[in-house]
């Protein structure tokens, strides 16, 4: 089920006029202040962390939507409803004057749902030792929590633990101790596979 306040968000700010511009040319200044911090494997900086960036926003809602459909008979999940609901209300409170920068005036906004996201599906992980996600975003959030600056990425990062550690008792991990784990392909990480990472990032 999509939630309009997300995807027409992420649909006004990835359709944004010179929205893809705007956010090459502040990689571009990124990269300038810190030359040795973003490595890219081919290409520069501010292509590949661009075409990164615009799968990382495309992802949410997807990735959102697997997460409420990973919770519909797991017991031992816990309830993803009150987290997706609390993802929309972050976006419906977005300026509609900051769409015209494209990702540029949503990547907050993004960047919080994927927070969430990571939290959620790790603490998940240690009770089922599946993954319920068919993304990998971790070293993607790393790059943008990197991009929008430390202070405040890190506000949001403590909301966000605050968030999750509220969250009912469900995701007890004791269960999972002395268990194998279970054998399953990785997913992939979408950092990598946009050949894009931090130059102390593996």
């Amino acid at each position: 089920m999509s939630t309009p306040c997300i995807d027409n968000a992420l649909d006004k700010a990835l359709a944004a006029t010179e929205g893809e511009q705007s956010l090459q040319r502040f990689i571009a200044v990124f990269h300038r202040k810190h030359p040795a911090l973003l490595v890219v494997e081919h290409g520069t900086p501010e292509r590949r962390l661009t075409a990164m960036l615009i799968q990382y926003c495309r992802l949410l809602p997807i990735l959102l939507e697997e997460a409420r459909n990973a919770t519909a008979n797991d017991k031992n999940a816990g309830d993803f409803d009150p987290l997706y609901d609390l993802v929309a209300e972050f976006f419906s409170s977005l300026e509609p004057g900051r769409l015209a920068f494209g990702i540029l005036g949503i990547l907050d906004k993004v960047y919080f749902g994927h927070r969430l996201l990571e939290e959620w599906h790790d603490r998940r992980r240690l009770h089922t030792h599946c993954a319920a996600l068919s993304w990998d975003t971790s070293l993607s959030n790393l790059l943008v929590h990197t991009l929008i600056g430390d202070a405040y990425a890190n506000e949001l990062d403590a909301a966000v633990m605050e968030i999750i550690e509220k969250q009912p008792s469900s995701f007890d991990t004791t269960g999972a101790r002395g268990k194998s784990r279970q054998q399953q392909p990785p997913y992939p990480c979408l950092a990598s596979r946009h050949g894009v990472r931090l130059s102390w990032s593996r």
